[in-house]
């Protein structure tokens, strides 16, 4: 063969290799996807998993963006801001309740134990869910911890109208905590814990009320959506529940790898802090002793009629149909979801 049969043989092999390798990009459908918070240790499962090519293999185009807390997220869910997203799971329960036309489905359990929390200071003597009572709380508006304290509050006899709320910016809790401005702060435990550290806190001088070691043993954080999205795109539905269980066994090996993912869409941010928060993800809402026993997202019927039911109590609204709230049609065979011990 000649050197111009050679050349031209070359060229329109990778002609064909162009052409083909656009095709498939063009195939996968792009979809938006909203985190419930920023870019820090515990979200990098989705950043890992995206860097791995997880997604572009199911056939979805993935775009992750940083969220604003779960209130903020599923409300850009139901406005169809985005078709899907992460939000805690009892602030889907919540919106559902006071939504009925505009309800939203949960996929895949994400965090089996919940990270709602109250974080305060040893130096405020707050120890306890009735020292809050009289005390003032910083959160955001909409921030699920916030949202779902009166179940937290009624669990462990306080009257929520006994709290007062301070409002902020999310990057302003911490430091209202901080300088006094208020008693203790809701939230994420993993973010506010580390938050505090970044500000130079002593580990030993923060104290931590989880809702889940106080009486309520919600479901953390899931994928959402809605049910119209998820049949018209069962498969891009299935790839999230299939990239999220990858995620979560990807970093729980290499958090490493996890966290250097992370760092593409978050340069500033400091490796020893998000390490620790995707351990505390890792180790105390994801990889809880259920998940280590019967995989991820190992929802049972009557975990979620009871958590439900506390969540609507609590918040005095009617508990939504349970089919409407949670399917397991989209999961990954039930080997694909177990964890390594």
């Amino acid at each position: 063969m000649g050197l111009k049969c050679t050349v031209k043989v070359v060229l329109v092999a990778l002609a064909a290799a162009w052409s083909a390798g656009t095709a498939q990009a063009q195939s996968r459908l792009p979809v938006k996807f909203i985190m419930d918070w920023a870019f820090e240790g515990a979200q990098s499962i989705w950043t890992l998993a995206e860097e791995r090519g997880c997604f572009s293999k199911r056939g979805v185009d993935i775009t992750i963006d940083r969220g604003f807390g779960s209130g903020d997220t599923v409300s850009k869910l139901a406005a169809g801001a985005y078709p899907i997203g992460v939000s805690d799971f009892n602030t889907v329960v919540q919106f559902d309740a006071k939504n009925p036309d505009r309800r939203l489905i949960a996929i895949f359990m994400i965090s089996d134990g919940s990270p709602l929390s109250v974080v305060t200071l040893k130096e405020n003597k707050i120890t306890k869910p009735q020292d809050l009572v009289g005390k003032k709380i910083v959160d955001p508006v909409g921030e699920a911890s916030r949202v779902m304290f009166p179940a937290f509050a009624r669990a462990n006899n306080v009257d929520p109208a006994s709290i007062e709320w301070v409002t902020v910016a999310p990057d302003l809790r911490q430091p209202t905590l901080l300088h006094k401005q208020a008693d203790a702060a809701a939230g994420h435990m993993f973010t506010v814990y580390n938050g505090l550290v970044q500000l130079g806190v002593k580990k030993e001088d923060i104290v931590v009320m989880r809702y889940a070691e106080w009486g309520v043993d919600f479901y953390g954080n899931a994928i959402v959506t809605t049910k119209a999205w998820a049949d018209e795109h069962p498969d891009a539905a299935k790839a999230f529940a299939a990239c999220a269980a990858e995620g979560i066994k990807a970093s729980r090996a290499d958090p490493n790898a996890a966290i250097a993912s992370l760092k593409k869409h978050n340069p500033l941010l400091r490796e020893d802090i998000e390490l620790a928060s995707l351990d505390f993800s890792n180790t105390i809402a994801i990889g809880t002793p259920n998940a280590l026993k019967n995989g991820v997202s190992a929802v049972t019927h009557e975990r979620l009629e009871r958590t439900v039911k506390q969540a609507t109590a609590a918040l005095d609204l009617p508990a939504p149909p349970l089919d409407d709230l949670w399917t397991d049609k989209y999961l990954p065979p039930r080997s694909e979801l177990m964890l390594a011990k």
